[in-house]
């Protein structure tokens, strides 16, 4: 029987260029305005022929440009007045006195407050900026602080503020049905083994209360995967790294994408459109086309579609593997892409099971990605206790940008308001500092 070849697929593709209207004066509009007049005074204001004064006839704007104002540090005095009560004072013996109360400093005695703390979070892991060079900054401004005073200032918050949302935001997201997981190594000084790990677990692309978390251990079995997600029984979108097979529960989804570029890495130089490599390539691609048309349908229809016109194209592909399992070596890259299809085409499958599982565990490399842009800059955790921190804080800042809120605003917003709850085991309490609560949409977009 001759092998089925999949057929060669053309695409056209069109380009449409728009328009620029007015973009610069729209820019422009969004920032408040201060006009400078340019007027003529004393002798200039003579006429060059006469010497007469000469009288001013109208003016027109000629040109709108934008004035960066620097960064400044500002010292804010807090006063607390006290008040006495008469009538209480004439009846007791010791007088009534009730003093206006004070909000509390996330950090007592320290440079750092709320806002100064929130910004350095910010450099740091949305702007990724390390300490080391951050402290240039600030030292210019005339506030002389250290790295080892930017990273305390970091660690402490974490654990005394974000680490308690922290744990409520795993309660959340482990409530939820459908998953994504990845994981990259990450460096610690001070650590006992060669590698660390830095793990991602996050909601998918349709949850109501969208959630990026990250954890950090120092290593990556599936003992660290079952102690953070415990008996989850939903649908976890993976790369299939044997860690997440010891889930006795979830029901695992595989990546099509990772089939896609294991086929893709095995293309070998300069190879004909009929090489076997190029065709799963090829068979892949038409899966995501297809997932691609189907983006906008219901969960519903698009699940009545994929067990219409995907699940015989995946019958095809794996049956097409396995013919081509017997002629391949097993130790090739095409090899090894093939064996790799096959060991978990039942997981692969599984995206069949529900519309709303997806082809492929992208939304969570993406997650990874904004860490390991992080780690090519500042390089390295030294302790533990800090590797632990930047995964709370990452956490914090990538929920926060899912759910539509500037991540420093809203670090700034915790930093002002929990150190001022009486205390944070308190989940209901805790509750209302969730980025998708009003509080935090109000003041914090």
């Amino acid at each position: 029987m001759k092998t089925r070849i999949f057929p060669v697929e053309t695409e056209e593709i069109a380009y449409r260029r728009r328009r620029r209207k007015a973009k610069r004066a729209n820019v422009l509009k969004a920032f408040a305005s201060e006009e400078i007049h340019h007027q003529l005074t004393g002798k200039d204001l003579l006429c060059p022929d006469c010497q007469q004064e000469m009288k001013e006839i109208g003016s027109c704007p000629v040109r709108q440009e934008l004035l960066f104002i620097p960064a400044q540090i500002k010292r804010l005095d807090h006063i607390q007045h006290a008040y006495k009560c008469q009538c209480c004072s004439l009846k007791n013996t010791s007088d009534k006195i009730v003093k206006a109360p004070v909000p509390k400093a996330p950090l007592a005695h320290s440079y750092g407050s709320a806002s100064v703390i929130a910004h350095t979070i910010y450099q740091k892991y949305e702007l990724k900026v390390p300490a080391y060079r951050q402290k240039n900054d600030w030292q210019k401004m005339g506030l002389p602080i250290t790295r080892r005073d930017i990273i305390n200032w970091q660690i402490k918050s974490t654990e005394y503020y974000f680490k308690p949302l922290y744990q409520l935001l795993k309660k959340k997201l482990l409530e939820q049905k459908f998953l994504h997981a990845d994981e990259t190594t990450y460096r610690v000084l001070e650590s006992k083994t060669q590698k660390n790990f830095h793990w991602t677990f996050l909601s998918d692309k349709q949850a109501e209360k969208p959630i990026t978390l990250y954890h950090h251990n120092p290593h990556r079995s599936g003992q660290v995967a079952i102690q953070f997600l415990g008996n989850y029984a939903g649908y976890l979108h993976c790369d299939m790294w044997q860690a997440y097979g010891q889930l006795a529960q979830a029901t695992l989804a595989g990546c099509w994408a990772h089939v896609r570029r294991k086929f893709f890495e095995a293309v070998p130089p300069k190879a004909s459109d009929k090489s076997i490599s190029k065709q799963g390539v090829r068979c892949c691609n038409r899966m995501f086309a297809l997932e691609k048309d189907w983006g906008n349908l219901s969960n519903e229809e698009r699940l009545r579609l994929r067990r219409k016109k995907l699940a015989p194209l995946m019958r095809e592909f794996f049956n097409w593997c396995r013919k081509q399992k017997t002629r391949t070596l097993p130790n090739s890259k095409l090899g090894k892409a093939i064996a790799y299809s096959l060991n978990h085409e039942e997981t692969f499958k599984h995206v069949l099971l529900d519309g709303r599982l997806v082809l492929s565990n992208n939304l969570a490399e993406r997650a990874i990605k904004s860490l390991v842009i992080g780690r090519k800059n500042w390089l390295f955790s030294r302790s533990f206790n800090g590797a632990q921190s930047s995964a709370i804080i990452l956490s914090l800042i990538e929920t926060a940008k899912r759910n539509g809120l500037d991540p420093e605003k809203y670090l700034g917003y915790l930093l002002s308001n929990l150190p001022n709850e009486s205390t944070l085991t308190d989940k209901e309490a805790l509750s209302a500092y969730l980025p998708w609560e009003k509080a935090a949409q109000a003041n914090c977009r």
